[in-house]
């Protein structure tokens, strides 16, 4: 079960800085940006996650879902490679702002979650599964594996996850906003023992470390 505490206070302190400046706490960018300077904000994280997309035959592109969702800045543009897209945030302002982003985006699905599971979807219905900029501001190891998990339990066989964490040094005290910080050792002695099997690691040891992985069959230790 989520720890309830943390995730309750993920949900309050995103809704503050959503309802403050969406825009702002996503992209990083200046405040009060306009909505073609916040989706232009995408163009180089969209790109990353389409070089993975290689790794996926296009009768593997079926559906997508994204982690942290926030106000639909990636979900927009990726909706164009898959039949649908859904998208998940603990943030019920953040959702709000993601439909009217996509309301002219039909195969793109947003929910509010619970801050550390992804209950609204079933097993094994994904081909791809991704996250940027959200496990960095998450207060708790534990959530972020959390989420992990449930990734493995959402991707088809075969499907890809690429998620992006900090790789920066540890540190005693953690916010919704500074969030855990996690080395590539300790993400891939994870992923080892959940039926992952590790395809790239890049930038470990910096803020935005991303790891790809991919999710092996039932049988997979049988084989070897």
């Amino acid at each position: 079960m989520p720890d309830t505490d943390i995730t309750n206070r993920m949900k309050e302190d995103w809704n503050e800085r959503a309802r403050e400046d969406a825009s702002y706490y996503v992209a990083f960018g200046r405040k009060q940006q306009t909505a073609e300077e916040f989706f232009a904000t995408a163009e180089e994280v969209v790109r990353g996650l389409r070089w993975e997309l290689q790794r996926l035959p296009a009768s593997r592109r079926g559906r997508a879902l994204e982690i942290g969702c926030g106000p639909g800045r990636l979900i927009r543009p990726m909706s164009q490679d898959f039949g649908s897209i859904d998208g998940i945030d603990v943030s019920d302002e953040m959702i709000a702002r993601a439909r009217a982003n996509l309301t002219d985006v039909p195969n793109a699905r947003v929910e509010a979650g619970d801050g550390a599971t992804l209950k609204p979807f079933p097993d094994a219905d994904y081909d791809f599964v991704y996250s940027y900029a959200v496990f960095q501001h998450i207060p708790s190891k534990n959530v972020v594996l959390d989420y992990l998990r449930e990734a493995s339990r959402v991707l088809k066989p075969g499907g890809i996850l690429r998620a992006q964490f900090s790789g920066l040094p540890e540190r005693d005290v953690t916010d919704t906003w500074s969030g855990v910080r996690f080395t590539s050792q300790e993400l891939v002695s994870f992923t080892r023992e959940h039926g992952f099997q590790v395809l790239a690691i890049e930038g470990a040891n910096t803020q935005y470390m991303w790891m790809t992985w991919r999710k092996r069959s039932k049988d997979w230790r049988s084989s070897l």
